[in-house]
């Protein structure tokens, strides 16, 4: 399976990036980001969402391709054999932030962009693991909501 940053060249020369600094531009980021993300020095559970949005537009890639790999079975550590899998506790606080903001967008009657969207759900992420509570979580959530 090809790392993060493999599939990521790959995926920057067919978008027309020939240059990190050529992606970065395209992705509103450095081209530091850009090199870390190339040279495996992200790691996926570390990826900031808005982040991986714009970098997987700027390649044209959907960004669970980019971050998983084709099959979206996981991403391999760079020199190891171990497979990123989260955690099925991982995967609910996910889950309860994902249902979190689109109650309240429902509620509200709101449409976010995805990028929009991803930076709430991921607030709301970080604040679930921090051990508040989710009327507390949904009070801040709501408080960022335009």
């Amino acid at each position: 399976m090809n790392t993060l940053g493999q599939r990521l060249a790959a995926a920057m020369k067919d978008a027309g990036h020939p240059r990190p600094a050529d992606l970065a531009r395209a992705a509103d980021t450095t081209t530091a980001t850009i090199s870390n993300w190339l040279n495996d020095h992200v790691k996926p559970g570390h990826v900031k969402a808005e982040q991986l949005f714009r970098i997987a537009d700027a390649v044209k890639l959907d960004p669970r391709e980019l971050l998983l790999g084709p099959e979206g079975r996981g991403v391999a550590e760079h020199g190891s054999a171990y497979m990123y899998m989260p955690s099925e506790a991982y995967l609910d606080v996910w889950q309860t932030a994902c249902e979190i903001v689109a109650r309240l967008l429902e509620q509200r009657g709101l449409t976010v962009d995805y990028r929009r969207r991803a930076a709430l759900e991921l607030m709301a992420h970080d604040l679930l693991m921090e051990g508040l509570h989710r009327t507390k979580v949904a009070r801040v959530v709501m408080t960022s909501l335009p």
